[in-house]
């Protein structure tokens, strides 16, 4: 008996110690709901160099065009209180040199314990999930790197962010992304890569 409440007992806080909250989607959100509202202009820069080669923004090459973004997300989890695992479902629209519609859904892991937050409250995330475009842009027909040149309406949605907002003011966040239309290496459809966008935007938690 007393075997067994140790081992009960050492599971448990080992439980404790990960610490997996489970969010249901049919609760109240008390915090956990975010509209998020971002625009920004198209990168034509290769997001593998600027990645892999350490590209720092001001060097990305732009262009005219851009797009303007809207998403709705809900914090589903949190693990060890330093990350927090949120669905998100967007729509944006290209202008410009491109002018398709892109409609998404993701998974965004986000780091929230950065040792300056009680100055400056800062979180990374990163997504994995679906994109699509109504169309396929020439642009998106030359990084696609397909052989015919052609393009892909499914692609991976890999859009890397960083927030900021006021620690008393958590729930009014700054957003900087990446919006990228990703071929994962030609793993998703066949095309290489899409379109990326440099945007800035405003979450609003509630």
């Amino acid at each position: 008996m007393t075997a067994a409440c140790f081992v009960l007992g050492g599971a448990a806080k080992a439980s404790d110690n990960v610490n997996w909250r489970w969010k249901s989607p049919f609760q109240p959100c008390n915090g956990d709901c975010a509209f998020t509202f971002y625009a920004g202009p198209s990168v034509q820069t290769n997001v593998q160099n600027i990645f892999f080669h350490g590209i720092p923004p001001w060097s990305w090459k732009l262009d005219k065009g851009g797009i303007v973004a809207g998403a709705a997300s809900r914090r589903i989890a949190t693990v060890f209180n330093v990350f927090d695992i949120e669905a998100e479902i967007g729509i944006g629209q290209r202008f410009g040199n491109m002018h398709e519609t892109e409609f998404w859904e993701a998974i965004y892991v986000r780091y929230t314990d950065f040792p300056w937050n009680k100055w400056l409250y800062t979180t990374f995330a990163m997504s994995t999930g679906f994109n699509y475009a109504t169309g396929i842009s020439d642009f998106e027909k030359v990084v696609g790197q397909l052989d015919p040149p052609g393009g892909t309406h499914i692609m991976h949605f890999w859009s890397p962010e960083i927030t900021f907002a006021l620690p008393d003011r958590k729930n009014l966040q700054l957003v900087f992304r990446l919006h990228h239309r990703s071929g994962f290496y030609g793993l998703v459809s066949g095309a290489f890569s899409g379109a990326s966008y440099l945007t800035v935007g405003l979450r609003f938690w509630f």
